[in-house]
C-alpha cells in the first residue's frame, strides 16, 4: 500500500501542471541591468589596475580606492616593495612585501582584448614596480636637487630661444621691409598689404615654433621628476599622436585636393576663353546668336557663374570632410541661408538678365520710369542706373523697372529722332488756326528741332473753358531734350505774347477786362538781359 502512495505522488509530480510551481526565471529586465562603471587604480600619479567587476557587492571604484590606499600603506612602511602575485580559484592576489593590497578577479580582465591572468600578471606587475622605485627614489634629497637645477636650466635655456626669435624676428622684418622698398616699384598702400601678410605668415610661424619649444620644455622638466613623469610620456604620445593625424589627413587629402585643384584650372581656362570670346563679340570680330555688344558683358557674367558652379559640384565630393556630418550640416545650414537671403538678389538678377537680352533698355537711351526721366548709362545684373537732367545718378532696382511703366524716348517708330510734345490751353474765342500757326512758329524758331519730318499740332482737348492744344516735334539729340524743351516753352510765350492772345492755364471763371499778355516792350525788363543779348 505504501508503495502504491509513493508511485501515486511521483506521478503527480512528474504532471505537466506541476511545472507551474517552479520558480519563475530571471526577467530580460534583470539580465540587461547595466554594468557598474570600470575604476582605474592609481598610485603614484600612475595606472596600475583597471577593475571592471563587483567584488561580493563592493563597486569597482571603492575597489579601486580601497586598493590604492593598501598600496600606499604598504609602500610607507619603508620595505624593499617586493612585488608578488598568487593564483587563487577567485582570481589573481596582489602582495607588497607580503601585505595584501588587492585582487585581480576574471570579470577585471580585458574581455574585448582576450587579456589572461597571465599577462595581466605581466603588465600590473610591471607597472607596480615602476611606481614603488619611483616612490622610493622621490624621496631622495640629492636626485631633487639636481632634477630642480636641470629644470631651472630648462627654462633659462627656453627663456633666451624665446628671445632670440623675438629679435631675429624683428630683424628679418626690417630686412624685408627694406628689400620690399629697395626692389619692388609698388605703392605705399600695396607694400604695406603685403607686408602685413608677411608679418601674418611670420606671426604663425614664430607661434608654432614657441609651442614647439613649450611642449619639449615641459617634456623635459615633467621627466626630471618621478611624479610628473607620466605625464612627460603622455605629453610625448599626444605630440606624436597629433602631428601622426596630421601627417595622415594631409596624406589621404592630397589626392582630393590635387583633383580640386585640376577642376579650378580648367574652369579658369574655360573662363578665359569666355572673356576672350566676349572681347571679340564686344569689338565685333565674332557673331554669336542672341549675342551683341549690349548683352555680351551680362552672358559672360552668366556663363562665369554657371562654369564655376559646375565645377564647385564637381569638386564637391573632393573637398577634405565632404562626407563627414558636420560638413553636410554646413552645407544645408548654407544653403538655407541663401535661400532665405539672396531671394531678392536672384529676382533682381533675372530682371536684369530680361532687361538686357530682351533689349528694353540699352546705355545712352532717353526714358521715363515713375518720376524718373534721364539717360540710361548701364543695365547691371541688379540695378539699371539713369542719369537725369540734374546730374543725379538714380539707381533703379530691375525688379522694380520690371514692374513700372517705362517710357523710352530714344526708339521712335517712323524716324530717327523722337518726338518732343508740350501742351497748352486756350480759350475759345482765339481761333484755332492762329493759334496752330503760333505753335509752329515757336518750333521754327527752336533750334534742336527737326525741320523733316515738320512739327504738327492736335487739339486733343475741348474742355470746359479751353481748347488743349498739343504740338509735337522731332528732336535732334536726346541728351538735349530738357534744355530743348525749355527753350520751346519760352518761345512758345513769345509768339502768344506778340499776338495778343493770352494761355488760359489754368483755367478761369470770368473773361478778364483786357487780355492777359505781357506786351513786347517789357519782355527785357531789369533783370533780363537786354535784347541784343537774348540767345
Amino acid at each position: 500500500m505504501w508503495a502504491a502512495m509513493v508511485l501515486l505522488v511521483a506521478a503527480v509530480l512528474a504532471a505537466p501542471g506541476a511545472r507551474a510551481a517552479e520558480p519563475p526565471a530571471a526577467t530580460p529586465a534583470a539580465a540587461m541591468a547595466p554594468a557598474p562603471p570600470p575604476a582605474v587604480i592609481k598610485f603614484f600619479n600612475r595606472d596600475i589596475a583597471t577593475l571592471r567587476a563587483p567584488y561580493y557587492g563592493v563597486l569597482p571604484a571603492d575597489r579601486a580606492t580601497q586598493a590604492a590606499n593598501r598600496i600606499r600603506q604598504a609602500v610607507a612602511k619603508g620595505g624593499p616593495g617586493a612585488v608578488k602575485m598568487v593564483t587563487t580559484p577567485e582570481g589573481l592576489n596582489v602582495s607588497i612585501d607580503g601585505a595584501y593590497v588587492f585582487k585581480l578577479l576574471e570579470g577585471d580582465l580585458d574581455a574585448e582584448d582576450g587579456q589572461t591572468f597571465d599577462q595581466a600578471r605581466t603588465v600590473v606587475g610591471k607597472r607596480l614596480e615602476e611606481a614603488i622605485a619611483a616612490t622610493h627614489k622621490a624621496v631622495q634629497g640629492r636626485d631633487l636637487l639636481q632634477a630642480l637645477a636641470f629644470g631651472a636650466l630648462a627654462t633659462g635655456a627656453l627663456v633666451v630661444a624665446v628671445w632670440l626669435l623675438i629679435r631675429g624676428r624683428q630683424w628679418l622684418r626690417g630686412r624685408l621691409d627694406a628689400y620690399l622698398s629697395r626692389r619692388l616699384h609698388l605703392w605705399q598702400q600695396e607694400r604695406a598689404t603685403l607686408m602685413r601678410l608677411i608679418r601674418t605668415i611670420g606671426h604663425l610661424v614664430f607661434l608654432a615654433v614657441v609651442i614647439a619649444l613649450a611642449e619639449e620644455w615641459l617634456r623635459f622638466v615633467f621627466g626630471l621628476f618621478p611624479y610628473t613623469r607620466p605625464w612627460s610620456e603622455q605629453l610625448t604620445g599626444w605630440a606624436g599622436v597629433i602631428s601622426g593625424q596630421i601627417v595622415a589627413a594631409v596624406v589621404d587629402a592630397t589626392p582630393g585636393l590635387v583633383m580640386v585643384a585640376v577642376i579650378a584650372a580648367l574652369a579658369q581656362v574655360v573662363n578665359k576663353m569666355l572673356g576672350a570670346l566676349s572681347l571679340g563679340i564686344a569689338a565685333g570680330r565674332y557673331r554669336f546668336p542672341g549675342i551683341d555688344a549690349d548683352t555680351v558683358y551680362l552672358a559672360r557674367r552668366l556663363a562665369t557663374v554657371i562654369v564655376w558652379l559646375f565645377a564647385l559640384a564637381m569638386a564637391y565630393p573632393y573637398l577634405p570632410g565632404a562626407s563627414s556630418e558636420a560638413f553636410k550640416g554646413l552645407s544645408v545650414l548654407v544653403g538655407l541661408m541663401l535661400s532665405l537671403g539672396a531671394s531678392g538678389l536672384v529676382g533682381q538678377a533675372a530682371g536684369g538678365f530680361i532687361l538686357t537680352f530682351a533689349r528694353v533698355l540699352r546705355p545712352g537711351e532717353w526714358v521715363r520710369v515713375g518720376e524718373v526721366e534721364g539717360s540710361v548709362t548701364s543695365v547691371g545684373m541688379f540695378s539699371t542706373r539713369i542719369r537725369t537732367p540734374t546730374d543725379e545718378e538714380v539707381n533703379v532696382p530691375n525688379a522694380v523697372l520690371l514692374g513700372s511703366v517705362v517710357r523710352n524716348f530714344s526708339r521712335p517708330a517712323l524716324a530717327e529722332a523722337s518726338i518732343l510734345e508740350i501742351t497748352v490751353t486756350i480759350g475759345y474765342n482765339a481761333p484755332w488756326r492762329q493759334v496752330h500757326a503760333m505753335l509752329l512758329e515757336a518750333a521754327a524758331r527752336t533750334p534742336g528741332l527737326e525741320r523733316e519730318p515738320a512739327p504738327y499740332v492736335l487739339q486733343t482737348a475741348l474742355a470746359d473753358f479751353y481748347v488743349q492744344y498739343s504740338l509735337r516735334a522731332r528732336l535732334k539729340g536726346q541728351e538735349r531734350r530738357p534744355d530743348v524743351l525749355s527753350v520751346l516753352n519760352a518761345n512758345v510765350q513769345d509768339c502768344f505774347n506778340e499776338h495778343g492772345v493770352q494761355i488760359m492755364s489754368p483755367h478761369y471763371q470770368v473773361d478778364p477786362a483786357a487780355p492777359v499778355v505781357v506786351p513786347k516792350a517789357h519782355w527785357f525788363d531789369p533783370p533780363a538781359p537786354s535784347a541784343g543779348g537774348r540767345q
